[in-house]
């Protein structure tokens, strides 16, 4: 049976008054006067004076001192500070209360390292999901390639990484050559594919750290980093020439033959001619790139140029289109980019004899009513 801390300490004081008695009781042995007593009285005094401290540790110190290591582990968050406790007795009233509020010290404490541990699972779990929403934020869901969300992110980043360092960096547009006849014949669903197959292609093809993103309907943006101009161009032709020359296959029965146009710039390149001012800001990159796409699909389709190699009348002609014409730029936003299922043909108000680049939508899938 555990002793309460009162009955410890009347136990303390009858262990004093024993000794007390053992030691000078036979000093008063036979006294008849008052003063032997007295003297008893006070050396009895003065030895629970001593003795008490000595007796204290066991009456309520030690688990006293035992509870503030376990709650100062507990402020630290470190729950493995013994506490020791005696077992529970049967009958509540006979337990030490200090025993008790130790026993209750560690069921708050085993609590707490619980919940902790249950909140630390919820954060991950919840790192985890938002991991998952990041990358479905930024992914095409259609080819598993980044969207144009994402794109325009990495494109800013590369230009202000320019400006910091210097590093020169290329940007292409590819786009797919009369998309709208394959869809034409083959349906949304063998649109898809092709998009799908294309993109394997593409991601075959590039390296580890190039941006590769779907950011129109038939229209894949790639930047290649730390490249030179000449490794830029050959990579772009020989892209081109294994989609020209490797057919996809839709199914077993069916392949098909896809051509693609590509058109690029060089950021960072050193020009022989003066006009060539280094762009402002990610969209003017963009532009460029835009616009030898542009003329690559009002000559033929099925090739590769860069901006810099445009004839110099034709990029005034188009810096002028900039300003007066209502065709589209690849940037996704509200303002520029054109939803629905309705093709939209480019007003040329300045260049009445060039003709005219084929639209995109931004959806998921490809648009049956994009033009060639």
């Amino acid at each position: 049976m555990q002793l309460k801390i009162g009955a410890r300490i009347m136990c303390a004081q009858t262990l004093t008054l024993g000794l007390g008695s053992a030691l000078f009781g036979p000093l008063i042995m036979g006294a008849e006067q008052l003063g032997p007593l007295l003297v008893f009285a006070l050396m009895t005094l003065v030895t629970a004076f001593t003795l008490n401290p000595l007796l204290l540790p066991w009456i309520c110190l030690r688990d006293l001192h035992q509870i503030g290591n376990a709650l100062e582990g507990l402020k630290r968050g470190n729950y493995a500070v013994p506490l020791p406790t005696a077992e529970q007795p049967h009958d509540p009233d006979d337990e030490n209360e200090l025993n008790r509020l130790k026993r209750e010290i560690l069921w708050m404490r085993r609590a707490i390292e619980q919940r902790e541990r249950d909140i630390g699972s919820q954060a991950e779990r919840i790192r985890a999901l938002n991991a998952e929403l990041r990358i479905e934020a930024v992914t095409d869901k259609l080819t598993g390639l980044y969207n144009a969300r994402f794109f325009w992110e990495r494109i800013a980043d590369c230009f202000e990484h320019h400006h910091r360092s210097g590093e020169p960096f290329t940007f292409a547009i590819l786009d797919i050559d009369h998309f709208k006849r394959i869809n034409d014949t083959y349906g949304h669903l063998g649109g898809d594919r092709v998009l799908a197959r294309l993109a394997g292609i593409l991601r075959a093809d590039t390296r580890t750290d190039d941006v590769l993103a779907r950011i129109g309907g038939e229209e894949f943006a790639l930047i290649m980093h730390r490249i030179s101009p000449e490794d830029a161009c050959a990579r772009l032709a020989q892209l081109r020439a294994r989609l020209h020359r490797d057919p996809i296959r839709l199914n077993a029965c069916t392949h098909i033959q896809v051509t693609v146009s590509i058109g690029y710039t060089v950021v960072g390149e050193q020009q022989p001619q003066p006009q060539f001012a280094p762009p402002r800001d990610p969209q003017e990159i963009v532009k460029r790139a835009d616009d030898a796409l542009y003329w690559i699909k009002a000559n033929g389709r099925n090739g590769c140029i860069a901006w810099s190699e445009l004839d110099p009348h034709y990029r005034k002609q188009r810096q002028t289109l900039l300003h007066c014409e209502t065709r589209r730029s690849p940037c996704p936003s509200a303002d520029n980019r054109h939803d629905g299922n309705t093709a939209h043909q480019p007003t040329l108000p300045c260049l009445g004899a060039h003709p005219q680049n084929p639209s995109t939508s931004a959806s998921a899938t490809n648009s049956a009513d994009s033009n060639d």
